[in-house]
C-alpha cells in the first residue's frame, strides 16, 4: 500500500539583526496538541485566578469575623459580669424583703423560696483576660451556657422577689386600713370632764355607767373624724342632741354627741382627721362638750385605750 505522507508546517524566527533565520519544522498533530496545551494552560489559570481572588475574599471576610468575634468576645465576659452585679442586687431584694416583713408584722412568704445563683457565672474572668479570649472557644460556649443558666435562675427569683413584695404590699394596705378604721386620735382638743365607767348623773344623780367620754372644748370648735368610715346617722338623737355615728369598719363605730352643728350627710363616706360638725351643748348637756363614744363589735369600749395621741388643753 502506498505510505500516507505526514503534513509538516515550519515556524521561522527571523531577527532585525544579521543573525541566521532559524525554522521550526513540526507535524499539525503536534502544533494542534501544542495549541491545544496552550489552551488548556490559559483555563488553568483563569480558574487559578478566580480562586486566588476568592481566596483573598475570604481571608478579608474572615479577618472580619476574627474582629467581631473579639468583640462578642468581650461582650459575653461583660454580660457575665452584669449577671453577677445583678444576681448580688436581688440577694439584697432578698434581704430588703425580710426587713420589710418584720417590719410589718409579716411571717414567712408562703411561696417556696428559690437558690440564687451563687456569685454569678463560676467562669468569670478578670478584664485583663477577656481580650485574648475568642467567642468560638469551649471556654466562651461553656460561659455562655452558664450566662444562660443563671438567667434562668435570676428570672425565676425575680418573679419569686414580686410576689413576695406583693404579698407584703396586701398586708400592709390591710393594716393600713385597719389603723385608719381604728378610732385612736381625739376628736378635739381638751379636757375630760366625765371618763368611761361608773359616775354619778349630773342631772337625776344616780349612780350609771358612763359608755363614753366627755371632752370640754370651746362652742363652735371643729370636731374630727376619730377614724375613717361610713355616717349611718347625721340628725338628733333624744338626749344626744345633734348626733353623727360613723360605722368605721372592723367591727369598729363611733358616736359625736351634742354638737351645735353637723356637716356631713348620711351615707357619706369621711375620712380619718375629717371635719365632721362643731363642738355644741344640744340634748341633754350641761354646758359645751363632745359627748364620745366608741363600740367595738356591739359593745362599748374605753376610747382612751386606743389612742395613740397625747390629749391637749386645746386648739
Amino acid at each position: 500500500m502506498r505510505k500516507e505522507k505526514r503534513k509538516f508546517s515550519t515556524l521561522m524566527w527571523v531577527p532585525h539583526s544579521q543573525g541566521k533565520v532559524r525554522h521550526l519544522a513540526i507535524s499539525q498533530f503536534a502544533f494542534s496538541l501544542t495549541l491545544l496545551g496552550v489552551g488548556l494552560a490559559i483555563v488553568i489559570l483563569f480558574f487559578f485566578f478566580i480562586d486566588y481572588s476568592q481566596m483573598k475574599n475570604k481571608l478579608v471576610r474572615l479577618s472580619e469575623l476574627e474582629r467581631i468575634n473579639q468583640i462578642q468576645a468581650r461582650k459575653i465576659f461583660s454580660l457575665a459580669e452584669k449577671i453577677k452585679n445583678f444576681n448580688q442586687t436581688m440577694q439584697r431584694l432578698q434581704e430588703l424583703e425580710q426587713r420589710i416583713r418584720s417590719l410589718a408584722g409579716v411571717g414567712g412568704s408562703e411561696i417556696n423560696e428559690q437558690k440564687l445563683g451563687r456569685g454569678g457565672p463560676s467562669l468569670y474572668l478578670p478584664l485583663k483576660e477577656k481580650i485574648d479570649i475568642d467567642a468560638n472557644s469551649p471556654l466562651s460556649f461553656k460561659l455562655i451556657g452558664k450566662i444562660e443558666e443563671n438567667v434562668e435562675i435570676l428570672k425565676a427569683e425575680a418573679e419569686v422577689r414580686e410576689a413576695g413584695f406583693g404579698e407584703v404590699e396586701k398586708v400592709i394596705l390591710k393594716k393600713r386600713d385597719l389603723f385608719s378604721s381604728t378610732p385612736n386620735i381625739f376628736p378635739v382638743q381638751g379636757w375630760i370632764s366625765s371618763g368611761y365607767g361608773w359616775r354619778r348623773n349630773p342631772f337625776s344623780k344616780r349612780r350609771e355607767f358612763h359608755q363614753a367620754i366627755d371632752l370640754v372644748a370651746p362652742w363652735g370648735t371643729p370636731v374630727k373624724a376619730a377614724a375613717q368610715g361610713k355616717v349611718v346617722h347625721a340628725g338628733w338623737r333624744k338626749a344626744y342632741g345633734l348626733t353623727i355615728e360613723v360605722e368605721d369598719g372592723h367591727g369598729y363605730s363611733t358616736v359625736y354627741g351634742h354638737l351645735s352643728r353637723i356637716l356631713v350627710k348620711k351615707d357619706a363616706r369621711i375620712e380619718k382627721g375629717g371635719i365632721i360638725g362643731r363642738v355644741g351643748s344640744s340634748g341633754r348637756s350641761t354646758g359645751p362638750h363632745l359627748h364620745f363614744e366608741v363600740w367595738f363589735r356591739g359593745k362599748t369600749i374605753d376610747p382612751l385605750n386606743l389612742m395613740v395621741e397625747p390629749l391637749g388643753s386645746g386648739d
